[in-house]
């Protein structure tokens, strides 16, 4: 049940409809207070609101830069295009009601980015609580400069200051995560240092600063005394507005709450009229920072990254393979990678080699791969051309078993560049009585029962295997409109060529595998952006249906102690 319920949470779907319901929020609460907003463009100056804005998009980037430590500090180091479009794109869950869905965005998003959910997800509650200690104490420290009811009804948060620092200092915070983790049955994380936390509190301070920095500006553009303490007042009273906006986790960012508090910090000081117009712009100026991190970190999260096209049914492969792949990073090798549109897409997130027999597609992958990432190799050849002793933590092979003659050798040199414990996934056309004229224009000699493929894996000395099936119901469609094709093509071929080979000759055989990794790619980025859209709901229908389809994919792994188990030598030996 919690394994369906993830998948659901996980789906491309459910995060483009989560995205378009954040953003229509956000707008809307811009839009709510567009009169006063047309009064405080026709009342302050446009410096002085320049400047706000200036320092709201400071705030929120320090903001992130005390997420980053913490981030750091749990072992997951990412660098500042990953960090702002974890960050940024996660900002937008704050206008979801619940309080929670900035964390299961970010969560989301640095999955993307190979960062583990769970340390993610911890990232943003630590930050999120130094945030709130911070702001606290921050206020605190402004209580000289606030009216003694500036609080009101939500004086009471401030006993709980006490318990909330002590939670968050390192040797109690750590063993409260270790509880925690061990409770979910996962592995500790790195703990926390006080170097870090200290790193994360001196970012969130700077923020508060900013934040109230920024309604200091707005408020002496509409009279209020622009002296020393005024500023004191309004980064205090920021922070501690911010403090009771979270608590109230029902209302989106803590929508009211803040306002409520702001206004009474702001009392006495300008006519009401004005301090509700502060007020507003404020949290405008920072809604609007908000959606100007989110979208700059959609920018970053797909610019200089243009991945080939995929055609139907390597998309509905690469929703099953995505997915099989180590979150974290880890090397990987990939036989047989063709165009290397796929390869492009593994070598963004591991550390990526691969070999292909064909001059061609070799060409085209290794052009597309390293365009990707510049340390990616793509070599010209079989396994032969890696080093003797070169292991790997994946061997992945994508519809290339079914083109080798001796599988049961292959898949023993495959198994053998495994580090113990490593990963073998490929895949492969799935059902022997679904043999047709496609496989023999693909210059395929078998198609694979689950339960032989997975009697052939065991049979390579590999352990733990799992074979499902992937592609229904489309690839049922997709078949049928791919044999009539090849059944065309092949008899085409036999017209035009009387004396042609034996579709079933070793060399015939092998000129038909060369040429299958480029039949039906899409013609153009257009086209294949068509497909992308096309199969998605298909990608998230097959999950519902692993025992059905005309595919497979296996997961295998080697054995941790591999003393036992004698594959043969990748050099040649056994």
């Amino acid at each position: 049940m919690i394994t369906r319920l993830l998948a659901v949470l996980r789906s491309p779907w459910l995060r483009w409809s989560f995205l378009v319901l954040a953003v229509a929020l956000a707008c809307y609460a811009v839009w709510a207070v567009r009169d006063d907003l047309a009064t405080a463009l026709a009342t302050l100056p446009a410096t002085r609101l320049a400047g706000a804005f200036g320092l709201s998009l400071v705030f929120v980037g320090s903001t992130l830069l005390s997420w980053r430590a913490v981030l750091a500090d749990l072992g997951s180091p990412v660098g500042g295009r990953a960090a702002v479009s974890i960050f940024g794109i996660s900002q937008l869950g704050k206008f979801v009601p619940g309080g929670v869905w900035n964390v299961v965005a970010a969560a989301e998003v640095g999955a993307d980015h190979g960062v583990p959910r769970a340390r993610t997800m911890t990232a943003t509650a630590v930050a999120t609580g130094i945030g709130v200690v911070s702001g606290a104490v921050t206020g605190v420290l402004a209580l000289p400069f606030l009216a003694a009811d500036a609080l009101g009804s939500w004086a009471w948060a401030l006993w709980l200051l006490p318990c909330v620092a002590v939670l968050l200092l390192p040797p109690v915070l750590n063993r409260l995560l270790a509880a925690a983790f061990r409770l979910a049955r996962r592995s500790p994380l790195t703990a926390l240092s006080w170097r870090g936390l200290g790193a994360a509190a001196g970012w969130a301070v700077a923020g508060w600063v900013c934040a109230g920095g920024q309604v200091w500006l707005l408020a002496t553009g509409l009279g209020m005394p622009a002296d020393v303490s005024n500023l004191a007042l309004t980064v205090g009273g920021y922070a501690l507005a911010w403090t009771v906006g979270f608590l109230v986790v029902v209302v989106p960012a803590g929508a009211g709450a803040r306002e409520i508090v702001l206004l009474a910090v702001l009392a006495g000081l300008l006519p009401d009229a004005e301090v509700l117009l502060v007020v507003l712009v404020s949290r405008v100026l920072v809604t609007l920072a908000d959606l100007a991190y989110a979208g700059v970190g959609a920018l970053l999260r797909h610019g200089g990254r243009h991945f080939a096209p995929l055609p139907p049914h390597a998309w509905l492969r690469w929703d099953v393979v995505r997915r099989a792949l180590p979150r974290r990073r880890s090397s990987v090798l990939e036989i047989g990678c063709g165009q290397g549109a796929v390869g492009m897409r593994i070598a963004a997130r591991h550390d990526y080699t691969a070999v292909e027999l064909d001059e061609t597609s070799w060409r085209t992958a290794a052009a597309r791969v390293t365009g990707v990432d510049p340390a990616a190799r793509v070599l010209h050849g079989g396994d032969a051309v890696l080093g003797p002793d070169e292991r790997f933590d994946v061997v992945c092979a994508f519809e290339v078993v079914e083109h080798v003659d001796d599988d049961a050798a292959a898949l023993a040199d495959w198994s053998a560049r495994l580090r113990p414990g490593g990963m073998l996934l490929l895949s492969t056309p799935a059902w022997p009585d679904r043999f047709g004229p496609w496989d023999v224009l693909a210059g395929h000699y078998r198609r694979y029962d689950p339960a032989d493929l997975a009697a052939r894996l065991r049979d390579a000395g590999l352990v733990d295997v799992d074979v499902r099936c992937y592609d229904a119901p489309l690839g049922y469609l997709l078949e049928a409109v791919r044999n009539p094709l090849a059944r065309r093509r092949e008899r085409a071929a036999a017209a035009a060529r009387p004396g042609a080979a034996d579709p079933a000759d070793a060399a015939a055989l092998a000129a038909q595998t060369a040429s299958s990794g480029r039949r039906f790619q899409p013609s153009s980025r257009a086209v294949g952006a068509l497909v992308a859209v096309g199969v998605a709901p298909f990608r998230l229908w097959q999950r519902a249906l692993p025992r059905h389809g005309t595919g497979l994919v296996a997961v295998a792994h080697a054995p941790a102690d591999r003393s036992t188990v004698h594959p043969a030598d990748p050099a040649g030996g056994t």
